[in-house]
């Protein structure tokens, strides 16, 4: 065999394996630092601020929404008003923080959607006391909007469904994974009936992440076929197109036990476990920039933890 074709050879081989060793990926803990709150208050993580040093926080019970800048420790008040710590949504460009409220009237629950500028301070009612209302999703810088009164996209003015082309939104309606593109509707049920939760779209929007009756975590495609099976993964969230992390929860029927971190691995096929600390619950993770995971515990403590990933 000429030089040339092995060296094309051993090219090919190369550039075959590459996919194989360039997507393994573990997360390691380097340090984990605790963010005090300038008021000293108990909050429970409910979001993060893209690009930006920027959490979003919820009092008990997700009463009421603040940020907190985890490098100075202060707390901005977004809104005092019930369950607005709830899921909510930030637009991709950090700008724009997009919450429901709920109120009741003639014991019927109504809920209403809000945008607040972060720069700006100012707010703007999106929906006003309907039923039924969805908690808004965010793709990029678009909201998704839903009510029993219809569906819309927000794109920081009053930009129609129809116009938001195939851009993809993933809910949970009735319990189930639906998506939408544009006019088109798909509801999914990849494990068959039953009750869907903690839906989220991948980062490059190819596939869904979901915990299924509260036992599991699972992937599937837009189209409803399941991929991975994660194990034991409570409150999933994407880390990135290849990474998810969310916690392992144990309780005795009334209250938590004991709560450990964990992640999977897309390119390894294994759920692993992330933290193990005596005499301290994390809960709910978010991914906080490229390296860096943030959670809150059971006591109400914020913390930020340092990654490497290898």
């Amino acid at each position: 065999m000429a030089i040339d074709d092995i060296m094309r050879t051993t090219f090919l081989y190369i550039v075959l394996l590459l996919p194989l060793t360039l997507y393994s990926q573990e997360i390691k803990v380097k340090r984990v630092k605790e963010i005090m709150p300038s008021d000293t208050g108990s909050y429970i993580l409910s979001g993060v601020v893209p690009g930006s040093r920027n959490l979003l926080v919820a009092g008990e019970g997700y009463k009421g929404l603040s940020i907190v800048d985890t490098r100075t420790g202060k707390v901005s008040l977004v809104s005092s008003d019930e369950g607005a710590g709830y899921s909510p949504a930030v637009t991709a460009d950090g700008r724009k923080v997009i919450y429901r409220s709920g109120s009741y009237s003639d014991n019927r629950k109504y809920s209403s959607v809000y945008v607040y500028d972060i720069e700006t301070h100012d707010r703007k009612l999106l929906v006003e006391k309907e039923r039924e209302v969805l908690p808004p999703v965010v793709s990029g810088n678009r909201v998704f909007l839903k009510s029993e009164r219809g569906k819309r996209v927000e794109d920081y003015g009053l930009a129609t469904l129809k116009s938001a082309g195939v851009e993809p939104f993933v809910v949970i309606e009735d319990m189930m994974p639906v998506i939408y593109r544009g006019e088109e509707r798909t509801p999914l049920m990849p494990n068959g009936e039953g009750f869907y939760i903690w839906v989220s779209l991948s980062p490059d929007r190819s596939m869904i992440l979901y915990n299924y009756q509260g036992r599991g975590a699972y992937i599937c495609d837009t189209e409803g076929r399941v991929l991975y099976d994660l194990g034991k993964i409570d409150a999933p969230r994407w880390f990135d197109d290849r990474l998810v992390i969310g916690m392992d929860e144990h309780d005795d029927g009334y209250r938590i036990t004991s709560s450990e971190l964990v992640y999977y691995s897309l390119a390894d096929g294994k759920r692993k476990i992330l933290t193990n600390t005596e005499g301290r619950t994390e809960m709910f993770p978010f991914p906080f920039g490229n390296r860096k995971i943030a959670f809150s515990t059971d006591e109400g403590k914020i913390y930020i933890m340092k990654v490497r990933i290898r």
